[in-house]
C-alpha cells in the first residue's frame, strides 16, 4: 500500500553528539589510540600570554588531519563537510550549537601562525613515536624512494636565470680527504661561479624535472623513508624537481637515525641512490645498503667485453691496477674535477699488446682508468647485491614506498599539488605521511585489542606466547576512511 509522509510537526529532541557517534568508527578507535594534547606543548611558544582566546590549535590540526584521512582536497570543502558530519563534530570537540571555524581562519593560522616554524614537522615526528611505542616500527631496515610532484606552475611561464654554482658539502670533503692523503698540493679554492637554470615566475621554488621517463615540467621531489616492518613513514623531505634523488640521501638517514635512536642494519632504494657518498656514510655507521647499480649513461666510453673498467684488478698495495693481460696501470694524477684518481698504462705497453684494439680502439692514447676516492665503500657495499637479504628488500621497498605513493597521490593531491613553495608543499607531505601513519596505527591498536579478547578465552600463556613469537605484520591495503562517511 502506497504511504504518503504528510507534514510533520516539528518536535524538539534532546540528543547529543556521543548518542548520535556510531560506536564502531574509526574515529573512536582513533581518539582512543591517540592522544593529541601533545600539540599543546608544540605550539605554546606561539601564542601570546594576553589577549582574545584562539582557536583551539589542536582542533585546528585535527581538522587539518580529517582532510587527509577522509581524502577531502580543500579547506573550503572541508569546512562544509564538518558543518553537516556528526562523526567530524565528535571527533572535534564541536558542539550543534557551537560554529565550525571558517576555512578562510584556518589558512590564515596556517600562513601567519604557524609559517616558519616546525610544527607539522613536530607532530609529524611525535606521531612516529608513537607508532615506535606500539611496535611498528624497528628501524633495522629502511626503505627509500621518491616521487615528483608536479608544481602549481604554468609550463611556459619561465625564465632564465644567472644563480651561484657553489660545490656540495659532500664535494668539499672529498677534496679535503684529497688534500690529507696527498693527493692535492695545497687546499682547493672555490671560484665564484654562476650558472644558468630556467626557474618558474609563478612558482619560483619549484624545479623543471628533466628526466627519462618523467614529465618535463615544474616539478617537486617528495623523498620518503619508510620501516619495512609495517611501512611507517620515518622521514619526509621536500626538494625542487630538478635535485638529484642521492643528493639528500645520506644526510635524511643519518638524521632519522640519530633522531629516533634507530638501530638500523640495512638501508634499501633504487638505482637513482648508486652513489659513493651513500655507501661510504653507510659503512662507517656499519649499515649495509641494498641497492641496484645504476645503468651506464649513453655517453660512457663503449668498451669490448672483458675490458671494462670492471675487468682490471686493482693492487692496494701497489696503488695500480692489472689491466686483463697482466700489466701494470700506475697512479697517474688526480682528477679534481671528477673527485677520481686516475691510473695510466705505459704507451709501450700499450702498443705492444695484441689485444690493443679490444681495449683502446683508434685512440692513440694508453688506456687509463679512474678511481674514486670512497671505491672501497662502494665495492664492499656491493658484496650485498644479490643475495636473498637484498632481493627481499627490493620487494619491500616496491611494496611499501610505492604503495604509500600510490596512496597519497590519489588522496592526498601528490599528484599534482595545489600549494606554492617548498615550505607549504613540505607541510602537505607531512601532513599526508601523519595521516598514513595514523591510519596504521589505528589498525594496530584494533589488532592488538582482539588478540587480547582472544587470548582472554584462550588463557593467559598462550597470549603471551604469541606476544613474543608473532609481531604483527600489515599488507599495504585501502588507507582511506571514505566507507565510513
Amino acid at each position: 500500500m502506497l504511504k504518503r509522509d504528510g507534514g510533520k510537526q516539528l518536535k524538539m529532541t534532546f540528543l547529543t553528539l556521543e548518542e548520535l557517534m556510531p560506536e564502531k568508527h574509526f574515529l573512536r578507535d582513533l581518539e582512543r589510540s591517540v592522544d593529541f594534547s601533545f600539540i599543546y606543548d608544540i605550539v605554546e611558544p606561539l601564542y601570546a600570554r594576553v589577549g582574545r582566546p584562539s582557536i583551539d590549535p589542536v582542533l585546528l590540526v585535527k581538522m587539518l588531519l580529517l582532510g587527509y584521512l577522509y581524502g577531502i582536497p580543500s579547506e573550503r570543502k572541508l569546512e562544509q563537510e564538518v558543518r553537516v558530519n556528526i562523526a567530524f563534530r565528535w571527533f572535534l570537540g564541536i558542539d550543534f550549537d557551537e560554529p565550525v571555524p571558517d576555512h578562510s581562519t584556518i589558512s590564515q593560522l596556517r600562513h601567519r601562525k604557524f609559517g616558519g616554524t616546525t610544527l607539522f614537522q613536530d607532530i609529524f615526528d611525535e606521531v612516529v613515536r608513537k607508532c615506535m611505542a606500539a611496535g611498528l616500527v624497528t628501524g633495522k631496515l629502511l626503505l627509500t624512494d621518491s616521487t615528483h610532484i608536479l608544481a602549481n606552475a604554468a609550463k611556459e611561464k619561465r625564465e632564465v636565470i644567472e644563480v651561484p654554482d657553489t660545490p656540495s658539502e659532500y664535494v668539499k670533503k672529498l677534496d679535503r680527504e684529497a688534500l690529507e692523503a696527498g693527493l692535492l698540493d695545497e687546499p682547493v679554492t672555490y671560484p665564484e661561479k654562476t650558472k644558468t637554470v630556467t626557474k618558474s615566475t609563478t612558482d619560483p621554488e619549484s624545479g623543471l624535472m628533466n628526466r627519462p621517463g618523467k614529465p618535463n615540467a615544474f616539478c617537486y621531489l617528495n623523498h620518503q623513508t619508510s620501516d619495512a616492518e609495517s611501512g611507517i613513514i620515518t622521514d619526509v623531505f621536500v626538494t625542487p624537481g630538478n635535485v638529484n634523488d642521492c643528493t639528500p640521501h645520506a644526510s635524511r638517514l643519518e638524521t632519522q637515525i640519530d633522531k629516533f635512536g634507530f638501530e638500523t642494519e640495512a638501508v634499501c632504494a633504487d638505482a637513482g641512490y648508486d652513489n659513493s657518498e651513500v655507501y661510504d656514510a653507510m659503512l662507517k655507521r656499519g649499515i649495509r645498503t641494498y641497492i641496484p647499480k645504476k645503468r651506464k649513461p649513453n655517453n660512457a666510453p663503449s668498451y669490448t667485453e672483458g675490458f671494462e673498467p670492471e675487468a682490471f684488478i686493482y693492487d692496494p698495495q701497489e696503488d695500480a691496477y692489472i689491466c686483463p693481460q697482466g700489466k701494470t696501470l700506475a697512479y697517474s694524477c688526480y682528477n679534481k674535477n671528477g673527485h677520481k684518481k686516475r691510473y695510466q698504462a705505459t704507451r709501450q705497453d700499450c702498443n705492444n699488446c695484441p689485444c690493443r684494439q679490444q681495449c683502446v680502439g683508434s685512440s692513440k692514447n694508453s688506456r687509463m682508468v679512474e678511481r674514486l676516492l670512497h671505491e672501497e665503500a662502494r665495492q664492499e657495499q656491493a658484496k650485498n647485491r644479490n643475495t636473498p637479504e637484498y632481493f627481499a628488500a627490493l620487494r619491500l621497498r616496491k611494496i611499501w614506498c610505492e604503495g604509500n605513493f600510490s596512496h597519497q597521490k590519489a588522496e592526498h593531491n601528490l599528484r599534482r599539488t595545489y600549494k606554492r613553495g617548498i615550505e607549504r608543499v613540505t607541510e602537505q607531505c607531512l601532513l599526508s605521511a601523519c595521516a598514513m601513519n595514523l591510519i596504521r596505527l589505528v589498525k594496530a591498536a584494533n589488532a592488538v585489542f582482539f588478540h587480547c579478547l582472544g587470548a582472554i578465552f584462550k588463557g593467559y600463556s598462550a597470549f603471551s606466547g604469541y606476544l613474543s613469537t608473532a609481531p604483527f605484520h600489515y599488507t599495504p591495503a585501502a588507507f582511506s576512511c571514505k566507507n565510513q562517511l
